[in-house]
């Protein structure tokens, strides 16, 4: 039976080092953003879809999940208002120092359980940075919806031009977190489906709502679907990395 998550910013010091000092030598750290979805979605989306994801690890195999960082790279949202967002440099500054403090504190196994898709590249690069100067440190870097190949396939299934941006996958796991936070009479059918662009454009010039995909048939069903399909399937892999060692040549 599922325990309760290991909130880490909820111990105290001492609490942290028996943690670390009994062996759990990982965490998870949520990433994701604080911006526009449209006009059916609150803004933290991305954030709070990793962290309850990452929660729900948590109970499952102890592993302590750190605060949810609310900030990532989201200049592609250039010209819609609402989004708070940071250069990717500085994003991936802030998930390398984050590394560092984390690393200094004992641990040697950390997910980054992303929930924003353009935070990726800055953060695989922190993880390269960080992995050269702690060849012992184990990182990964893994957005919630490439967790299975079934979610990937539902979120990817969603989209507008390629881009799936409160979508019915969005939409449906926010009904289940927060539904107070979902205003349906506003989620729309955008069109683009089952095509792709060459270039890359901003979220603006493909949207005039500021998201993608067909979030009008979520559901608060479909929501709870998702989050376990995301739960079971990462539990087993959290499970296997806590103990994975490199392999012997």
């Amino acid at each position: 039976m599922p325990g309760k998550p290991v909130i880490y910013d909820e111990l105290s010091a001492p609490q942290v080092k028996a943690l670390i000092d009994g062996g759990m030598d990982m965490a998870i750290m949520p990433t994701g953003a604080t911006e526009q979805h449209g006009p059916h979605l609150p803004l933290n989306v991305d954030y709070l879809c990793a962290y309850r994801i990452a929660l729900g690890v948590s109970a499952e195999t102890g592993v302590p999940v750190f605060p949810a960082l609310p900030f990532g790279h989201s200049g592609g949202h250039s010209g819609l208002p609402a989004t708070l967002s940071l250069r990717p440099e500085t994003f991936q500054r802030v998930v390398e120092e984050i590394g560092e403090w984390a690393f200094d504190t004992g641990f040697r196994r950390l997910l980054f359980l992303n929930g924003h898709l353009p935070n990726l590249p800055p953060l695989n690069c922190a993880l390269v940075n960080l992995r050269v100067k702690h060849p012992e440190f184990k990182l990964q870097a893994i957005s919630w919806w490439d967790i299975t190949p079934e979610l990937q396939k539902r979120m990817y299934g969603d989209s507008s031009y390629g881009v799936p941006h409160g979508n019915v996958v969005e939409t449906s796991i926010m009904r289940y977190f927060r539904d107070d936070l979902v205003d349906m009479s506003k989620a729309t059918p955008v069109g683009g489906r089952g095509q792709k662009l060459f270039f890359y454009y901003l979220l603006s010039q493909i949207s005039r709502t500021g998201h993608m995909g067909d979030p009008s048939v979520s559901t608060v069903q479909l929501g709870e679907q998702l989050y376990r399909m995301a739960v079971d399937g990462l539990v087993p892999q959290i499970k296997a990395a806590l103990v994975e060692e490199p392999p012997m040549f």
